[in-house]
């Protein structure tokens, strides 16, 4: 099914690009505060670094559950919550305590956008027509009987 491979690739995609922001917020916070929360990043501590990067992997870990069989709804209810409350924190950061600039914030802003949009006019598709076809990572096998009277 082309779109349930397209949806699949999308979140492994994005997974892929969470797993920087994984890696400075657990190694490297100064650089994380400093390209992502730029409009302050003397509020960004170690251990808010490391907090953003513990939710930041288990949003990777959603993505790619869902990608796997987005017929679940479960997983794909809690996939797409996730990118809404990462517009939620994008937003607030951006637009209330201004501890992110614009610029930051786009990118993730567009994916989480993208992302919401995509799977909540699919939600109909994915939870209901998908979960009776064969899921992506199964394969079919067609067997050919002959009936010879």
């Amino acid at each position: 099914m082309p779109s349930v491979s397209a949806l699949s690739r999308w979140l492994q995609f994005v997974a892929i690009l969470r797993v920087f922001s994984v890696v400075l917020g657990y190694f490297y916070p100064d650089t994380l505060a400093a390209n992502l929360y730029n409009g302050d990043s003397a509020q960004v501590s170690e251990l808010q670094a490391r907090t953003f990067a513990t939710w930041t992997l288990t949003s990777c870990m959603l993505c790619l559950l869902c990608a796997r069989n987005p017929s679940v709804v479960p997983i794909y209810s809690a996939t797409l919550g996730s990118f809404l409350i990462a517009l939620l924190h994008f937003s607030i950061e951006v637009f209330v305590y201004k501890t992110v600039s614009v610029k930051s914030a786009i990118q993730p802003m567009v994916v989480a956008s993208i992302s919401s949009l995509w799977m909540g006019a699919g939600w109909n598709y994915y939870t209901s027509y998908v979960s009776s076809a064969p899921a992506v990572s199964e394969e079919t096998q067609v067997t050919h009987t002959d009936k010879t009277d």
